[in-house]
C-alpha cells in the first residue's frame, strides 16, 4: 500500500490497495529496508494509521502516478479542462468533486444530482442539467409571447437549429406544442384568481365592444390591479362573442365574468361614453349593492375613457378645417395609388433636395391619431406637392372638382394643415401617456 499526503489544511490521501493476489520474487526482491531516520519520524505509521480510518467519503488525491501492478489502468480523459483540475475521488474509485488547479475551487463532479460541468475560454465554470421539461416549458413560454404558429417546432431549420444547440431535445409537434400552450393558460388562470381572490384588495375593470366585419359583436375584459408591493398590473381577463351592444347585455356579461375569476371587490369600470354602456353601468350597480364590499353604493363605479373624451374633442376640432384636410389626404392617397406616381414623386423630392426619412401615410378617418401622422408626413413634402402640381396635368385634373374631387390643397391649406399638427401634437402626446401600458406607468408630475 502506498500513501501520500499533501501538506495543507484539506489533506488529500492516496491510497492503492493490493487486488489480493500474492506478489512476486522480483517484487519482494526490490523492497528495501527502511533506515532509522524514516523508523524514527513517525511518519510511515501516522500514514498507516491515517489509511486504515479513512472512509469511503474521504477525498482521494487521483492525479498520482498509479503503482505497477495495481489492475486495469484507468480511461484517459477526453476533455480538455482536466489538464487544469484535480480530481476528487471518494473510497470507490468515484469522482466526486474536482478542484482548481489556480484558484483551488471545487466544483461537484456527481453528474446524476449536479449535472455537467461547464466552462467557456475567458469565463467561469458552472453545471447544467439536461431537465426536458424546464426546456419544453421556455418553448412554448417563447411561442406564447412572440405569437408564433404552434408548428413552428416542426419547421425543418429549426429542428437542424435545435439538433446542435441541443441534440438530446425533440422538438414537440403542433398538437403537443397546442396541449402546453393549454396547460400553461389554465395554470396561470388558476394562478391569477388565487390572487385576486386573496391578496388583491380591489380592482378596476376596463370593457370595450365592437363588431367584426361578418358582423359579430365581441367584448374584451382587462383588470387592472395594484399588488403588495406597489406595482401595476393589467391583465386582459376574457374576450368572447356576444349576441348584441345592449346596456343590458353588457351588464350581464359583466357580471358573468367577474363570477367567473371570483371577483367580489371591483372599484371601478372604465367605458366609453356610448350609451348603452351608459345602461351596462346602471345594470351592474344593481347587481353590486347586493354586496356589502360595495362602495357608496356604486356612485363612483362608472368611470368614463379620458383617451374617448379626447377623441371627441379632437374629431369636433378637425371639423373647422374639414375642407383642408380633405384635400391633403385626397392628394396623399393620388399619389400612393400607382407605382409610377410614387416613382416621379420621388424624382421631384431628390430635386427639391426634401431630406425626409418617413414617407406618405394614408389615415383611418375614425382614427383621429391617424390624421396628425397623415399630416405630419405630408407637411414636410408641401414643395414637392406645389411643383408636382405644376407639372403634372393629370395630377391637377384627377383632384379637380370638375371631376368629382376636392381640388389640389393651396397655401392656405398647408397653413390650416401645419397648425392642425401643432394642435393634434398635444392630444397625440396626451392619448399615449394616458394610454401607456405597465412599462411606462403615467405620472401625476409628467403634466
Amino acid at each position: 500500500m502506498d500513501m501520500e499526503e499533501v501538506g495543507n489544511d484539506n489533506a488529500v490521501v492516496s491510497m492503492d490497495f493490493f487486488s489480493g493476489s500474492q506478489p512476486s520474487h522480483e517484487e519482494f526482491g526490490s523492497y528495501s529496508q527502511p533506515s532509522h531516520e524514516e523508523f524514527g519520524s513517525g511518519s510511515q505509521q501516522s500514514q498507516a494509521s491515517r489509511a486504515q480510518t479513512a472512509g469511503p467519503e474521504d477525498p482521494i488525491d487521483v492525479d498520482k502516478e498509479p503503482v505497477k501492478g495495481q489492475g486495469r489502468r484507468a480511461m484517459a480523459d477526453r476533455s480538455e479542462w482536466w489538464a487544469h483540475f484535480i480530481k476528487i475521488k471518494d473510497g470507490y474509485d468515484v469522482v466526486i468533486a474536482a478542484r482548481c488547479k489556480y484558484c483551488t475551487r471545487q466544483v461537484k463532479a456527481k453528474t446524476d444530482r449536479y449535472g455537467t460541468i461547464q466552462a467557456t475560454y475567458g469565463g467561469g465554470v458552472g453545471t447544467w442539467k439536461f431537465d426536458v421539461d424546464a426546456i419544453r416549458l421556455a418553448f412554448v413560454e417563447m411561442i406564447i409571447e412572440d405569437e408564433l404558429p404552434f408548428a413552428f417546432g416542426e419547421k425543418a431549420c429549426f429542428r437542424k437549429f435545435m439538433s446542435i444547440v441541443c441534440p438530446h431535445f425533440t422538438l414537440p409537434s403542433r398538437r403537443t406544442t397546442t396541449r402546453d400552450a393549454m396547460r400553461r393558460y389554465f395554470k396561470e388562470k388558476a394562478r391569477l384568481k388565487n390572487f385576486l381572490k386573496d391578496s388583491c384588495q380591489r380592482v378596476c375593470l376596463t370593457t370595450d365592444c365592437w363588431t367584426s366585419q361578418q358582423l359579430d359583436g365581441y367584448i374584451t375584459v382587462t383588470a387592472s390591479f395594484i399588488d403588495e408591493n406597489w406595482i401595476l398590473h393589467k391583465k386582459i381577463i376574457n374576450f368572447f362573442l356576444v349576441k348584441g351592444h345592449k346596456g343590458e347585455d353588457i351588464g350581464k356579461n359583466l357580471i358573468r365574468c367577474m363570477a367567473k375569476w371570483g371577483m367580489e371587490r371591483v372599484m371601478t369600470v372604465t367605458v366609453d361614453n356610448a350609451s348603452a354602456n351608459d345602461g351596462g353601468i346602471v345594470y351592474l350597480r344593481r347587481h353590486l349593492n347586493k354586496s356589502p364590499s360595495n362602495i357608496a353604493k356604486g356612485k363612483y363605479l362608472h368611470m368614463r375613457c379620458a383617451a374617448h373624451i379626447v377623441n371627441l374633442i379632437v374629431q369636433d376640432g378637425l371639423k373647422e378645417v374639414d375642407m383642408s384636410i380633405k384635400r391633403v389626404r385626397a392628394v396623399v392617397r393620388y399619389i400612393r395609388n400607382g407605382g409610377s406616381r410614387i416613382g416621379k414623386f420621388k424624382e421631384i423630392v431628390v430635386e427639391e433636395k426634401v431630406d425626409a426619412k418617413s414617407f406618405l401615410r394614408i389615415d383611418v378617418p375614425t382614427r383621429w391619431n391617424s390624421t396628425f401622422l397623415m399630416l405630419k408626413a405630408a407637411n414636410v413634402y408641401e414643395k414637392v406637392f406645389t411643383r408636382l402640381a405644376e407639372e403634372d396635368l393629370t395630377y391637377k385634373f384627377d383632384l379637380s372638382e370638375e371631376n368629382d374631387g376636392f381640388g389640389c390643397p393651396e397655401e392656405a391649406d398647408w397653413e390650416n394643415a401645419k397648425k392642425m399638427e401643432e394642435f393634434l401634437g398635444h392630444f397625440y402626446d396626451l392619448t399615449t401617456r394616458v394610454s401607456a401600458t405597465p412599462a411606462c406607468y403615467l405620472k401625476t408630475h409628467s403634466f
